[in-house]
């Protein structure tokens, strides 16, 4: 089969189309022909080395981790899933590829209203939002919540499911993006740019730091005593949390079939939509890579997911 590999850490310069043996499956893992997967940030600091210490990871490796496709086999022990069934999910790397064994507890079957491209767009940047807002912020109807980032992937999905809670929803984005995180639920969006959250928002109950810089110390400002913020991008300050009684919480994906499920239903339901930002294919993954990163020698990517498709 077709896959993308790297042999030694680096970035794009690393990564390698070749042909490589089909993966074998357990009887507790379905083979997955994979029609889709999606760029995230998480591949390209793994591809770095950077995160050996705490995701540590075999070379050659084959990066990829959210996909969409049909299940081609089936362990046996495998009862809900049979040949056919279009699924998508998440996996601990190795979707880069023209086939994935995938595990049981990582895996749902695909919202029948998205393509395998759109499917591939949600289960690791949807996941996080769902965990951000529910397992972590608990957040709950009549609450507010300050969406940092709120028009990049994750901060999306994070508007939709904190709408759906029922909460108030504050925003930060650039003036570009405010009309679109507007759309999707947000009752207050601020240019970053040019307006100070600081002097805008205040007794907010729930702080989702989705982006970097001094807005984790920031916003402990602008929060209710005894409220939460939940990082991305890690926790720097809990001295100045722990004086107003907030809990910080640095927070990694933990992948789920029973939170992609919960993300499914809403799909179905018409309640919660995903965004395109490019379509590529599998051959050109350093483009992607390229363009998730700002590399000013490819074309720009606003918002939505960056895409590779497999044939």
């Amino acid at each position: 089969m077709k896959a993308v590999r790297i042999h030694e850490y680096g970035s794009f310069e690393q990564l390698k189309l070749e042909e490589i043996p089909t993966p074998e499956i357990n009887e507790d893992q379905v083979l997955v022909k994979v029609y889709a997967t999606s760029v995230n940030h998480l591949d390209i600091k793994k591809a770095s080395g950077g995160m050996v210490p705490k995701l540590p990871h075999a070379l050659p490796w084959i990066p990829g981790h959210d996909f969409s496709g049909k299940v081609v086999k089936t362990g046996k022990n495998i009862t809900s899933f049979q040949e056919e069934d279009e699924v998508y999910g998440n996996s601990n790397g190795g979707s880069y590829a023209e086939y994935l064994a995938a595990d049981l507890d990582k895996i749902v079957k695909k919202p029948q209203s998205l393509s395998f491209e759109e499917a591939a767009s949600v289960p690791h940047v949807g996941e996080t939002a769902w965990q951000a807002i529910h397992t972590h912020g608990q957040l709950k109807a009549g609450q507010s919540v300050l969406i940092h980032g709120a028009a990049g992937a994750v901060g999306s999905f994070a508007v939709q499911f904190a709408r759906e809670v029922g909460a108030r929803i504050y925003a930060t984005a650039s003036a570009k993006d405010m009309d679109y995180v507007k759309s999707l639920g947000a009752e207050q969006v601020i240019d970053y740019k040019t307006e100070d959250f600081t002097q805008v928002f205040n007794e907010v109950d729930l702080v989702l730091a989705l982006v970097g810089g001094d807005t984790e110390e920031r916003s402990y400002s602008i929060m209710k005593e005894g409220g939460c913020l939940v990082s991305t991008v890690g926790i720097q300050h809990e001295d100045i949390a722990g004086k107003k009684n907030i809990t910080a919480i640095p927070m990694v994906i933990r992948q789920s079939a029973e939170d992609l499920e919960k993300i499914t239903q809403l799909i179905n339901e018409g309640k919660v939509k995903t965004e395109i930002g490019a379509v590529l294919p599998l051959s050109e993954v350093a483009k992607g890579w390229k363009m998730l990163s700002g590399d000013p020698s490819v074309p720009a990517v606003s918002r939505g997911k960056i895409i590779l498709k497999i044939e």
